[in-house]
């Protein structure tokens, strides 16, 4: 009779925590599907900002870019600018030929002037997507041109650190080109796909 009550009384408890079990269970599950809701309302709803929804990116990548082309146009002015690039251009075999052809400070205006240009045309595509392509276009080969030097600057991988991908300073400078090429190509397909609305508008 004892062992029949404890036999009870163990199932009893069996069941007992088992249904506090289920009840935990219960209740982190409902838990994360409340949290889950707040976090999908949370995003729709922030996706149907301005700030999202419209094309601050789009305004954003340009403006970097024609801070970039004004800003390195400006250097390239100086004489400690041309001396510094010397180096990039010499290995370089898309321009290489710059220094031969107009000297160490030519080299610098040629440079300053085509990054000038480039930026004023990704400017100007703020109000005109036909030249804001041209100027997305010359940004395309401008950091092609420089991330090209990449494989030829001599001395660029760090041999104590066990060479590539370990990298000076030099290299690491360029390294930053691959990220404007890529937002060179976006601006390029927006300023295109502008351009190809307007002319079906007409």
């Amino acid at each position: 009779m004892v062992k029949s009550v404890t036999t009870v009384t163990g199932a009893t408890q069996g069941i007992v925590s088992g249904a506090r079990q289920s009840r935990g269970q219960s209740v982190l599950m409902k838990a994360d599907v409340e949290r889950r809701e707040i976090i999908n309302s949370l995003i729709l709803n922030l996706a149907r900002t301005s700030v999202f929804s419209g094309g601050l990116d789009h305004q954003l990548i340009r403006a970097a870019l024609v801070f970039t082309f004004y800003i390195f146009s400006y250097q390239k002015w100086f004489s400690f600018e041309a001396h510094q690039i010397t180096p990039f251009i010499a290995h370089s075999p898309l321009v290489f030929w710059l220094i031969p052809a107009f000297g160490i400070r030519g080299a610098g205006f040629f440079l300053g002037t085509t990054e000038l240009l480039f930026g004023t045309l990704i400017l100007l595509g703020y109000w005109n997507a036909k030249l804001g392509m041209l100027g997305a276009f010359g940004s395309i080969v401008t950091f092609l041109g420089t991330v090209s030097i990449i494989p030829f600057l001599p001395n660029a991988w760090a041999e104590e650190a066990g060479g590539f991908p370990a990298m000076y300073l030099p290299i690491a400078f360029l390294m930053k080109d691959f990220l404007f090429l890529a937002a060179s190509f976006y601006l390029l397909k927006r300023d295109f796909t502008r351009a190809a609305t307007e002319i079906e508008q007409h």
